[in-house]
């Protein structure tokens, strides 16, 4: 199967700093987020996700705020030329940790369209700044819900705590990925990382 028809299908390629995806790859079935969101969920135009996910997020988001919690949602895809800059803010902003930081173009899971960064308005106080992204996001009213129910609606933590050798990145607790229900469960029940769990499981990813 051609590399872009295979990313296109399949909601588990691998991305890591070795292996990526085609700069012109972008998915067909992109809508804005905000276009579905239930009452009371801001959600900026410009935020957009594949249309697989949808019914699953949303089922998510509004069990969260039944539960009384305010999830935000900053960031899900982003093109190639978007990361491309992304990556360059962050190594010019920290030249040794920036490339643990944020994924070269083409090698970002946010291009699959089915990644989203979140946040939590209670971040701002634990850490004593305004900051959008923290690994204390972890210890948030909604970090602390997705760590427990995310991979019940099919999302997987990407980079967890103590899984840089093997990802390649800083623990980014804000960071979600659907791979569907059974894999993120399966994933949630062994502590295991979806990058360590896809290169043992797949052969070795499309490389355009």
């Amino acid at each position: 199967m051609p590399c872009d028809e295979r990313i296109a299908h399949d909601l588990t390629p691998l991305l890591t700093k070795e292996f990526g995806i085609s700069p012109d790859y972008a998915p067909d079935d992109l809508t804005p987020l905000a276009d579905h969101a239930p009452a009371g969920l801001r959600i900026g135009q410009t935020i957009l996700v594949r249309e697989v996910i949808v019914e699953p997020l949303l089922a998510m988001l509004t069990e969260m705020q039944e539960a009384g919690l305010q999830p935000l949602i900053y960031s899900a895809y982003r093109s190639y030329r978007t990361q491309v800059a992304t990556y360059g803010q962050w190594t010019r902003l920290y030249p040794e940790r920036g490339p643990f930081l944020s994924a070269p173009a083409g090698h970002s899971e946010h291009q699959l369209g089915t990644t989203l960064d979140f946040g939590s308005p209670e971040l701002a106080k634990i850490v004593g700044s305004q900051v959008r992204f923290h690994p204390d996001f972890a210890k948030t009213s909604e970090g602390l819900w997705l760590q427990a129910h995310a991979h019940e609606f099919g999302f997987t933590l990407s980079y967890p705590d103590g899984a840089t050798d093997i990802t390649g990145y800083y623990y980014e607790p804000w960071h979600y990925r659907y791979v569907g229900t059974e894999l993120a469960t399966l994933l949630h029940e062994q502590g295991a990382s979806l990058t360590e769990y896809l290169s043992t499981t797949q052969p070795a990813p499309c490389t355009p």
